[in-house]
């Protein structure tokens, strides 16, 4: 029904783009990205479940924006269509469902485990309740790598149950204990929050480090490594033994020296290998596509990447991107093939 209502309204038309509750919304004082784009193949259900469950808004909804297909390197009438999502009336942390048409599809992160790299593997939002968002989300068919279990990590107490979807992409249901934070402000009082954190892993942790650190020069927020205490329960199913003697490297980076939401972390398990997603991670394949990190100065950023003689994947381009009105916009790809757009509003 949705490819039949697009196509009918683009011969009509010509040029369309999704209607908006929210005209321009600003990028001033977001930090990390803005927002993240998931590839979904059932766009009513995946919209349902981010509301009904996750207690998010709809701000745009309708065909996506002429330009965009080009950018993603697909034949320039690829019909889709978009709905943005957010929770509260903040600027950060939206969600961005797309459902492309009329091309071939396959999971980026296809039956893979959290040791498995390549790609982005979750989505972080906290939850007050994660026994109830958990029910929640298994009722519409999606599947835990372990029920909630509870752990530390440095000053950290959490319960948490990480939820994998239809269409490949997971979400790390964080109740944070302790030390206490603000839940209104993170939106997290019922339902869902809005994402906060990713999680690339990645197999060469050194290359990912330099990326971010040096080529990007973000600034690290959290790192470190961290071992499961016996008897090893963990909620990425790593087996018990190897859990509570194997370390798990990390380091959350974000663009900005105090505020650390919106921000891309690397993981990486040592003594596990797995299998390799690095190369799927472009449309229009399913699951977490990209992440967006709203900058101020695209051209300029462009020429630094260049100088650093780091390769970009996708060159600067402009078109109107709902809701943020008419944007500049290029993507880098991390070294472990995940796929981030930044982009500079006009």
């Amino acid at each position: 029904m949705r490819l039949l209502s697009i196509l009918v309204i683009c011969l009509a038309s010509g040029s369309v783009q999704a209607a908006c509750t929210v005209d321009d919304l600003s990028s001033v004082g977001v930090t990390g990205f803005q927002e993240a784009v998931i590839s979904v193949d059932d766009l009513d259900a995946a919209n349902e479940t981010w509301q009904t469950v996750g207690g998010f808004e709809v701000l745009c909804d309708g065909p996506v924006e002429p330009g965009l297909a080009e950018f993603w390197g697909l034949p320039s009438q690829t019909p889709m269509h978009q709905v943005v999502l957010r929770k509260g009336k903040g600027n950060r942390g939206l969600v961005r469902l797309v459902k492309i048409y009329g091309v071939p599809q396959v999971q980026i992160r296809s039956s893979g485990m959290p040791w498995d790299h390549g790609g982005y593997f979750d989505l972080y939002v906290y939850v007050s309740d994660v026994e109830s968002v958990f029910e929640q989300l298994r009722a519409r068919g999606w599947q835990g790598y372990t029920d909630p279990v509870n752990y530390t990590l440095q000053v950290f107490d959490i319960t948490e149950a990480i939820a994998r979807g239809p269409n490949g992409e997971a979400l790390v249901l964080m109740q944070r204990n302790a030390p206490p934070y603000d839940k209104a402000a993170a939106g997290s009082e019922s339902g869902m929050s809005w994402p906060f954190n990713t999680a690339l892993i990645v197999s060469d942790y050194a290359a990912n480090e330099k990326f971010f650190a040096d080529v990007l020069g973000w600034t690290v927020h959290l790192s470190g490594e961290s071992v499961t205490p016996p008897p090893g329960l963990n909620p990425t199913a790593i087996p018990l033994n190897l859990a509570s003697t194997l370390p798990r490297k990390f380091a959350a980076f974000a663009n900005s020296e105090s505020d650390r939401n919106g921000s891309l972390q690397i993981l990486k398990a040592e003594g596990l290998t797995g299998r390799d997603f690095s190369e799927r991670s472009d449309p229009p394949n399913l699951g977490v596509l990209t992440t967006r990190v709203p900058v101020d100065d695209i051209e300029g950023m462009a020429r630094r990447i260049e100088e650093a003689g780091y390769p970009i994947h996708a060159p600067v381009s402009a078109f109107s991107l709902p809701p943020y009105g008419p944007v500049k916009i290029m993507a880098l790809k991390a070294p472990n093939g995940a796929r981030i757009e930044f982009f500079e509003q006009r």
